[in-house]
């Protein structure tokens, strides 16, 4: 019954979940501690000590996901929302397979927790969580979770996502559409005809904002046109997902941004993303769709600036398309990860390095120093050792902070060194690197080492090194130095470094001389 200890409690299955497989618990003794974890008596009326008990160890004393997020979080998790109904089933029998909320997707699995939790336990517990961490639902009683059970008594296997919203759909919640109208064509076309052209049957007003084709007149052999307005909530850049079963095409003032083409179902194959600026304010927002015949479906959701998450437009969930299997490089204390093919948001040479204390980086071997800082997961290399995938890798931990975007190493003239060069890395005995730069007459070395709260970063410089030249640390981020002397990082991270100067409000340079040795530490807390 129990796939991972952590996993025995109250539920991964409400909230994020990392995209990894099930874990197995392979010792006997960690079996029977979970054993007997789950059988600790409690007052069944004290819900907040039935959650410390059974959930917090993935779900967080703050509801938000223990382990910075890495298990789900139950704070304004809209699976919770509306009657218990959905939140009962899942406590009972589990949940298995892909989910997703608050706009990522998860597929961890959920034991279930029917056979060793009584009813009033299940109702104290769920009461707690629907009243907690701006959570407003009502309570949940012993009958209404005995009667839940009774009536799935022969259920055997556990939910999936998909299953249990066919049975229990998830409160719709208003986009950022607004005036939105849909236009109703009946018509059979086997691709995107020029709507404009066409008179359509119907229109309706859709106050909600959402995209849905459930009230369309028709099954097959139809088009929908949307048009409304899309609010950007910040100027900078956006990205559009576009699914559908059989043809969509999305316009945003008058540009396709992204469309699907042709008959077929929705697939990751046929998913598109199109990517483009927009300025602060509404955008004339439109969407084209045609089903042919068969099965309909579409699916629209949007990420912009600041944004780790996906929103849906659409009542249908937008899912990511991933055509790789997930392979996470994961470092230990006795091996280092490196990983040597594209990241985003840095140079194509730059280098990723897993350290073991939890904080990991990409250092260019183009701009001579570390881009790329982030802490929890290290990387995914599906998308590269798989069918040999194409594009840049995203870093898979939370907190990525972009610490430079061009050459780090200058001379007084603020001007790039000339005659630089990559000179390669050496690892330790588990491989922790230290990279090397050759200029003029002198080296520099640029060694990474884990710590427990961060990373420790060791410049050292030999031969005659240029008056006035400098190593630039940070470029490009708000500096807010701490009472300790330490500078935060655009409020995710901290950096510590005696030697350095601060010149400006978001940049940070290490001045360098022949013979120096300096010590920086980059720091999670």
């Amino acid at each position: 019954m129990f796939r991972d200890c952590r996993k025995a409690s109250f539920g991964s299955s409400f909230g994020k979940q990392p995209a990894t497989a099930p874990f197995v618990i392979r010792k006997p003794a960690l079996l029977f501690a979970a054993l007997l974890v789950a059988h600790v008596p409690l007052a069944a009326q004290d819900g907040g000590k039935l959650y410390a008990t059974y959930c917090s160890a993935c779900h967080g004393a703050d509801g938000k996901g223990a382990a910075a997020g890495t298990f789900p979080p139950l704070a304004a998790s809209p699976w919770l929302k509306g009657a218990p109904d959905r939140a009962i089933q899942v406590v009972l029998h589990g949940l298995e397979g892909p989910i997703q909320v608050l706009g990522k997707n998860y597929n961890l699995a959920m034991p279930p927790q029917g056979g060793t939790l009584p009813d009033d336990q299940i109702a104290a517990i769920l009461s707690h969580v629907r009243k907690s961490w701006g959570n407003q639902e009502s309570a949940v009683t012993a009958d209404q979770v005995k009667s839940i059970r009774a009536a799935t008594a022969a259920r055997t296997e556990a939910w999936t996502a998909e299953a249990l919203l066919k049975l229990h759909p998830l409160p719709l919640e208003k986009t950022a559409l607004s005036g939105l109208t849909s236009a109703f064509h009946k018509g059979q076309w086997k691709d995107l005809p020029d709507f404009k052209k066409l008179k359509p049957e119907s229109v309706e007003e859709e106050h909600d904002g959402i995209l849905s084709l459930s009230d369309a007149p028709a099954k097959e052999h139809f088009g929908m046109v949307w048009e409304g307005k899309f609010d950007a909530t910040a100027a900078g850049n956006y990205a559009f997902r576009l699914d559908a079963d059989d043809s969509a095409r999305l316009w945003i003032d008058g540009r396709v941004v992204a469309q699907v083409r042709g008959i077929g179902p929705i697939k990751p194959q046929r998913q598109k993303i199109g990517r483009l600026k927009l300025t602060k304010g509404l955008h004339d927002f439109r969407l084209e769709y045609v089903e042919f015949t068969g099965q309909e479906g579409l699916s629209l959701a949007w990420t912009g600036p600041g944004m780790d998450v996906w929103k849906d437009l659409s009542d249908r969930p937008s899912k990511d398309a991933k055509l790789w299997p997930e392979i996470l490089l994961t470092p230990t204390p006795q091996e280092t990860s490196i990983y040597r093919n594209f990241i985003a948001g840095t140079t194509a040479r730059a280098i990723g390095i897993g350290l073991s204390g939890g904080m990991h980086f990409a250092w260019s071997a183009d701009h001579f120093a570390p881009e790329l800082i982030w802490t929890g997961k290290f990387l995914d290399a599906g998308r590269h050792w798989t069918e040999r995938g194409q594009g840049n890798q995203n870093p898979a931990g939370e907190a990525v902070t972009k610490l430079g975007k061009d050459f780090a190493l200058r001379g007084k003239d603020g001007k790039a060194l000339p005659d630089l060069r990559f000179g390669g890395y050496q690892l330790d005995q588990i491989g922790q690197p230290t990279f090397r730069v050759r200029g003029d007459g002198f080296e520099l070395h640029d060694a990474f080492r884990a710590e427990p709260s961060g990373m420790l970063r060791r410049i050292e410089v030999t031969g005659r090194v240029p008056d006035g030249a400098t190593l630039t640390l940070v470029d490009g981020l708000p500096l807010v130095a701490e009472s300790d002397g330490s500078y935060r990082l655009g409020g995710k991270l901290r950096l510590a470094a005696p030697d350095a100067r601060k010149t400006g409000d978001r940049t940070l340079i290490l001045p360098l001389r022949s013979g120096l040795r300096s010590e920086i530490r980059y720091l999670s807390k």
